[in-house]
Order: structure tokens, then sequence, then C-alpha cells
């Protein structure tokens, strides 16, 4: 036996599918790697760093490297406030930086 859809019910169905799949991608839109940060003896990772998400960093004189696939923004405060446009692309390294704190762009 053939089931066969109306062609309201299978544009709602082509609809809710359409739906799920940006769900999905939204929720998933971690950057794959990680960043690391060191100061003197304080040392601080941060693994797929969420996009959107205000990480917090170790302040002045700040060691970092973005080993993600994606670009984070460098903030002196630690809010992730300040109108400063400071980015770290992926694969780079900075010894001697101010970070208050970090927010991944993807």
């Amino acid at each position: 036996m053939r089931m066969r859809f109306s062609p309201r019910a299978a544009l709602a169905v082509t609809a809710g599918v359409l739906a799920l799949s940006f769900v999905n991608a939204s929720t998933a839109s971690a950057a794959p790697g990680v960043v690391i940060m060191e100061k003197g003896d304080q040392f601080r990772q941060v693994r797929d760093p969420e996009a959107g998400r205000c990480y917090p960093g170790l302040g002045p004189d700040t060691a970092i490297a973005n080993r993600t696939s994606g670009t984070i923004l460098l903030f002196p405060d630690g809010n992730c406030l300040t109108r400063i446009l400071n980015p770290l692309g992926p694969g780079e390294f900075r010894p001697d930086e101010n970070v208050g704190s970090f927010l991944a762009l993807d």
C-alpha cells in the first residue's frame, strides 16, 4: 500500500524538516579546537568555544593562542563590552596581550 500526502501536508513536512536543520546548525555553533591562555603560573584553556559567548581572560601580559577553526575577538575588559576590534585568527598566537575576556565569532 502506498501512502500519499496532500500537497499541503507535503509542504508542512518539508517546512518542518528545514526548520529542524536550522535548529541543529545553530546549536552546533562551536569552533572546534582550543583557546589557550598563559600568564605566569596561571593557565586556562577553553575547548570548542561557543560562538557569541564571552569567556574570561587572564588580564594584561597574557600569552594567547587560538587553536580553533574560527576567529576570536580579544577584549581588555572582563565582559566583552569594550568597543575595540582586536581579532585573533585561527592558528594565531600573541605572546603579550591584554585579555580581560574573549568572544568566539564562529
